[in-house]
């Protein structure tokens, strides 16, 4: 069953709406984050979540068995509302839409930066620097391990798209080369 994107929004902005109200935004999203990223990693919790004959109380039971000592009580609530909906299938999603909620209130900007070896504490602090000169907000850096760039990096930030790797520079160099006038240039040399 397909679950439209409002649908999942309503959770995000609900969780959000409560997370504000009771200025626990940081604190509710770093429950969240915890919960989403074991959910991602773990493809048999998802799919016994998910499980359409498993009765709502056991998928609640077996949440609570893994997060309840971890996580606020607002969110077990926000995981059996979800459960109780029959909703499972979107928990990651809204997980998602509240992270960008809280991101977007505090003026906070993704930035997804591919490269090919981690960046030193050096190199991080001055991209961030450069990339809040640049879009003039707080900057999130997403890292991502791209062996296909050779080398340098490629950043995006919404739709602007950085591409400062080794691969990009090669191609253009190959078409420079490819170009007529750069083709004749070298073929007219005696």
């Amino acid at each position: 069953m397909m679950i439209s994107e409002a649908v999942y929004e309503k959770y995000s902005q609900a969780m959000f709406d409560i997370a504000a109200e009771q200025h626990q935004l940081e604190a509710i999203g770093n429950d969240l984050r915890q919960i989403r990223d074991v959910w991602q990693e773990n493809e048999d919790l998802r799919k016994f979540i998910c499980h359409p004959l498993l009765t709502p109380q056991i998928k609640k039971d077996t949440l609570k068995s893994i997060f309840a000592a971890e996580v606020a009580p607002i969110v077990m609530q926000f995981l059996y509302v979800m459960i109780d909906r029959k909703r499972e299938s979107v928990i990651a999603l809204a997980i998602d839409g509240f992270i960008a909620l809280v991101r977007q209130a505090q003026g906070i900007e993704v930035a997804k930066v591919r490269v090919v070896k981690p960046l030193s504490s050096a190199e991080e602090e001055k991209l961030i620097t450069g990339l809040k000169a640049l879009t003039g907000k707080k900057i999130e850096v997403l890292y991502y391990t791209d062996p296909s760039i050779i080398g340098g990096i490629v950043v995006q930030i919404g739709d602007r798209l950085i591409d400062g790797s080794i691969k990009r520079q090669l191609q253009d160099l190959q078409l420079k080369l490819l170009d007529t006038d750069a083709v004749n240039e070298v073929t007219d040399e005696p």
